[in-house]
């Protein structure tokens, strides 16, 4: 009994520390998309939509993944709140307002999951050009020196069908991309498959990613199943006086 009674005093001791810590039943978030869905889709159907806008991993080198696939940005008279994507409007000059725009991502979502916990993963599925599934192969099958994620950013768009608006679902609040670890050396925390799935005439090629938080760092992530109805969630854990750095 004496080693449960030890972890309890160090969870509570940890919990005062830091104000990111909160003990409690963690929320789970999981959002499955279509990823035909992402290129030239039929936006009167309102399909969820969802991309990784910037990967930077950590191998011998930094590896960053290129901004290649085009895709769709539903949006109601503005730009997205996220910062990391960048809408351009489809309507020429003076005409009525665009109700979607495209932008440049690094890949698209089939499935993204948390959690909630601030030391749980996040686990996405997605899908990403034949060059950046090909580096990130490369990578799959090093023997790695650093398993450290330089930058991840991610965007999820979904619509309200009772508001009859498009809203921002998923992302990384006040910071383009956040930082963290591949959750093993060994599949499936990377995964790649290098056979191609075509979509809509594009070929696609599979990637599953698993991140878990680094030490001492702790990110907000933005969440919302519906218009207006957004919450906050921290994704890691900073003991002490370094809190409130760590929120970037």
């Amino acid at each position: 009994m004496i080693a449960p009674r030890i972890a309890q005093v160090c969870m509570l001791a940890m919990t005062a520390l830091s104000p990111v810590l909160t003990l409690g039943a963690s929320i789970p978030y999981s959002f499955e998309i279509t990823p035909s869905s992402a290129i030239s889709p039929d936006l009167n159907a309102h399909p969820r939509l969802g991309y990784i806008t910037m990967l930077q991993l950590q191998g011998t080198k930094p590896i960053s993944l290129s901004q290649d696939l085009k895709v769709t940005v539903p949006y109601q008279a503005g730009a997205p709140a996220y910062s990391g994507i960048t809408s351009t409007p489809t309507s020429p000059a003076g005409k009525a307002p665009p109700t979607a725009g495209t932008a440049q991502v690094v890949g698209i979502i089939a499935k993204f999951e948390w959690s909630g916990g601030v030391g749980d993963l996040i686990a996405i599925d997605f899908y990403v050009s034949q060059a950046n599934a090909v580096q990130l192969k490369a990578l799959q099958q090093q023997a790695l020196m650093s398993t450290k994620i330089n930058q991840l950013g991610w965007w999820i768009a979904d619509y309200d069908q009772e508001a009859k608006k498009w809203y921002e679902a998923a992302y990384p609040q006040g910071t383009r991309a956040i930082t963290g670890l591949i959750a093993s050396k060994g599949n499936p925390a990377l995964d790649v498959i290098l056979t191609p799935v075509m979509t809509k005439n594009t070929p696609l090629y599979k990637v599953s990613l698993r991140v878990t938080p680094g030490a001492n760092v702790a990110y907000p992530l933005y969440f919302a199943h519906s218009y207006g109805k957004p919450a906050v969630k921290n994704w890691g854990l900073v003991v002490g006086t370094q809190a409130g750095a760590a929120l970037h």
